[in-house]
């Protein structure tokens, strides 16, 4: 099997290489805009701000790709979820329960697949400087982007803790002291609607001022029978964002710029599909290391399925488990989440000549109502389990072995049939409540032979979680006779009116988490010898405190009598080494060595000790890693290639837990051990012509568990067991590869232009879980390969009076692949499922700026 995977892998990678060979791979989609060529033809430079200052990319010593405004006009760009496929070893996937939230995975690090608040993320997001402490409290759609910043590796020093993979910085533009008046409208299929409008009035009284309003709508891509309103079907959303920013300038050295931004999403998140259901067969124990190590026991629901009465006939033959996608779909419960957030954002700096001064303040509020269909099958009644009821409808010769009967009730029993019960397998609803606040102070400077910054950062949030949940759990209560009756059991089997009997488990999850995070931080270039000299040194180190709490009100059916509660500090000083030398005025060279630091913390589902919450490890990174950076041709072809060796400690994931009571499904924080990541990316673009650049990008990275200490052992009072051989990478593609071709053709002489992109994504399909032991169906619900070609033709810089127009049509997903991306495996609740992208969708676009 190795043999074949390698085998697999090569072939992949030969091919992603030729078509490296044929037009290149960008490692900027900035680069991929035809405004990144001058006259000349040449590449333009670009400037990012990835290590705190402004520098050209290529000479920044660490994989980072840019994205322009431009770019982000052109393939829709509404928010992180659209990045995906756009940098090597960068794959998102949507959320869901709600439309804003993103599992985000960077060099094979996945950021949390739920939105829980003990959890911190290992990718951060930050939005003119502000760290986001959770995806789902993000509001991009009215962001007026300038570019987007995507770093690759730890940035444990200036960017701090949670970076342990990568982030992702969106910058947005500032107000223009010049009237600007920018418009757009869309139609789409699915009866796609969006509308967006930014004014800058100009300056006026020295404060420079922006406006914008944003309206996107979309009704659902798949047809809930259910539901006979459109915009509420599966992935329907609506959403409505105003922005506004204001800048005055201070002194002519300084400036102040006040950013506010409100943003709220009602929407019908995307399906979840049944694909596969347990037979309730026996999963013995998996020996390992010579222990007998425990595997979750399913509960049989595909024989219960097939017995039970559906409310609506047309579900019954929708609940069968496919991994087909469906179009048509039935839910009784209506998915429908609402998400509301807004925040300020207060930036101050100034030149003071020996030094600059820069002061980034944030407050964020999110809030998030959801309710969720777990199961994408329509409400059913079957026969409920209760012991008052288990022996109804047996005989009474069998009866009258049971003493707790007395003689008299035994034909009213024997006469009684097993109650009915109306239900679902799986249905939950969410009310979430989060702010953070955020302030950081950065003083720097940069000369000819010294760039350096010294920095504070001090974060504060505080969230709360509602979560109520209703899952039936399939019994065979055949398994309690013959457990429990000895000689009388195969009696009460063949008598048995109802073998596969639900019981309703009603839980809640309420709980309040807070975390405090302060840290120091520096970082020096030095360039022996000048600037120009060819080589550069860097070095940077953070101190971080982190302090967690959590106070657990309810976790099952009642609420505590007394609060579980927990508090833990962390503390952990990060830093990296860097060194970047030209070999020519073309090419150069890096070498990095960098750590990071995730902040440990709570799991809400955790079992209490004593009515102390126990909390999981910090986890750190050392990345080593080397690359080299070019320009040929006279700047018309750049290509970038990286390698990188991680090694993680006490890696933290969620692992669903095996010994819970019989009808329930909680997943647990478990600090894995050690994990190895060993990738490389290449990147390139060339231009072709004045006509056409092609662009694309290549990542493949290995994982290596070499320590999984997850496996729970059959015997009490053992500790955990090695399970690395049956370890997975969770939301992670091991091979991603992307390829463009940008066209213009001019149209006539006012500057009219015809222009297209036709381009093409590759992602290998991905584990949701880490491990087969405890989620059996991981395997075979692993995602699909994906092969996604997207295309667009548009016709730009139409001559309007004082200004400029355009129309785009697009298409996404050209080819309608209906690919599952995401899995839920409920473990002991015997059945999984999954989400799946969405179809082929297309639009006309129209917009003008003055």
């Amino acid at each position: 099997m190795k043999a074949v995977f390698c085998a697999r892998v090569a072939m992949k990678l030969l091919v992603g290489v030729s078509a490296l060979s044929l037009g290149g791979v960008a490692f900027a989609a900035d680069e991929a805009d035809q405004e990144a060529t001058n006259d000349q033809g040449q590449l333009e430079q670009i400037v990012v701000t990835a290590q705190k200052v402004s520098q050209n990319l290529q000479d920044v010593p660490l994989a980072v790709s840019a994205i322009s405004a431009e770019k982000v006009g052109q393939l829709g760009i509404r928010d992180a979820k659209d990045l995906t496929g756009l940098a090597p070893n960068v794959t998102i996937v949507q959320g869901t329960t709600n439309a804003n939230a993103a599992v985000i995975s960077i060099r094979g690090i996945p950021t949390p697949a739920t939105e829980t608040f003990g959890l911190d993320t290992a990718n951060g997001l930050y939005i003119d400087g502000v760290f986001i402490a959770r995806s789902g409290g993000s509001a991009l759609d009215v962001t007026d982007i300038e570019r987007i910043e995507v770093l690759r590796g730890p940035q444990g020093t200036l960017f701090g803790r949670n970076t342990t993979g990568g982030g992702i910085a969106f910058i947005s533009r500032a107000p223009s002291k010049e009237f600007r008046l920018a418009a757009e409208g869309g139609y789409g299929n699915f009866k796609a609607f969006n509308g967006r409008i930014t004014l800058d009035p100009g300056e006026i009284a020295g404060i420079s001022t922006s406006f914008t309003y944003s309206h996107r709508q979309r009704n659902g891509t798949v047809d809930n029978l259910n539901e006979p309103d459109d915009s509420r079907d599966p992935g329907a959303i609506n959403t409505d964002s105003f922005r506004v920013a204001a800048k005055a300038e201070l002194g002519g050295t300084g400036s102040i710029q006040y950013i506010f931004d409100w943003s709220r999403t009602d929407s019908s998140p995307i399906n979840f599909q049944l694909t596969n259901t347990a037979s309730g067969a026996a999963n013995p124990p998996v020996t390992v290391g010579g222990v007998p190590v425990r595997v979750t026991q399913q509960a049989p629901v595909a024989p219960f399925l097939a017995g039970v009465n559906f409310l609506d006939p047309r579900c019954a033959a929708l609940a069968a488990p496919t991994r087909v996608w469906r179009q048509q779909v039935c839910n009784d419960i209506n998915s429908r989440s609402t998400d509301k957030s807004w925040g300020h954002n207060v930036q101050v700096q100034n030149d003071f000549g020996a030094f600059h001064l820069k002061s980034t303040t944030g407050y964020r509020q999110w809030n998030n109502d959801s309710v969720t269909d777990l199961d994408g099958i329509g409400a059913f009644t079957a026969k409920a389990f209760s012991n008052a009821t288990l022996f109804n409808g047996m005989p009474a010769s069998l009866l009258q072995f049971i003493p707790s009967i007395p003689e008299a009730f035994r034909p009213f029993i024997a006469a009684s049939p097993v109650p009915n019960i109306q239900q679902n397998l799986f249905d939950t609803n969410n009310r979430r409540r989060h702010k953070q606040f955020s302030q950081e102070v950065e003083i720097g400077n940069e000369s000819d032979m010294l760039d350096w910054v010294v920095g504070g950062f001090y974060f504060w949030e505080k969230g709360s979680e509602n979560n109520p949940q209703n899952s039936g759990f399939v019994l065979d209560t055949n398994s309690i006779f013959t457990a429990n009756f000895g000689p009388l059991g195969p009696g009460f089997v063949a008598a048995n009116p109802a073998r596969y009997r639900l019981v309703q488990t009603l839980s809640v999850l309420n709980y309040t988490a807070s975390a405090e995070s302060t840290a120091v931080y520096g970082q020096a270039t030095f360039y022996p010898g000048g600037r120009d000299s060819g080589l550069r040194l860097t070095a940077g180190g953070r101190y971080t405190w982190d302090s967690k709490s959590m106070i657990r009100l309810q976790n099952g059916a009642a609420p505590l009598a007394v609060p579980d509660q927990g508090k833990a500090k962390f503390s952990r000083f990060t830093w990296n080494l860097m060194v970047g030398y030209d070999l020519s005025n073309d090419i150069n060279v890096y070498g990095r060595v960098a750590t990071g630091y995730r902040s440990g913390g709570f799991n809400a589902q955790d079992p209490a000790i004593a009515g102390v919450l126990p909390s999981f490890r910090p986890e750190n990174v050392t990345s080593y890693e080397a690359g080299l950076k070019s320009e040929l041709f006279d700047r018309r072809v750049r290509f970038n290639l990286a390698g990188y060796h991680n090694v993680y400690n006490d890696l933290a994931l969620a692992v669903p837990i095996t010994n819970l009571p019989p009808g329930t499904f909680a997943t647990a924080i478990t600090n894995a051990g050690k994990v190895t990541y060993t990738g490389i990316e290449a990147e390139l673009l060339a231009v072709l012509n004045d006509n056409f650049t092609i662009e694309g990008n290549i990542g493949y990275v290995d994982i290596k568990f070499k320590e999984f200490l997850a496996g729970l052992p059959v015997a009490a009072g053992q500790p955990l067991v090695n399970t690395a051989e049956f370890a997975t990478p969770g939301y992670t593609s091991p091979l991603t590869a992307n390829v463009a071709l940008n066209a213009q053709f001019p149209l006539g002489d006012s500057g009219m232009r015809l222009t297209g992109r036709a381009s093409y994504a590759y992602e290998d399909g991905k584990y949701s879980f880490s491990n087969t032991l405890a989620s059996p169906l991981n395997e075979v619900l692993r995602g699909e390969n994906r092969n996604i070609v997207d295309a667009q033709i548009a016709v730009d810089r139409i001559p309007l009076a004082g200004g400029e127009g355009f129309a785009r049509f697009w298409v996404k997903n050209l080819t309608d692949e209906n690919n599952l991306v995401r899995a839920i495996d409920f473990g002991q609740l015997g059945y999984g499922g999954g989400y799946f992208a969405d179809p082929r969708t297309y639009g006309l676009t129209v917009g003008v700026k003055f």
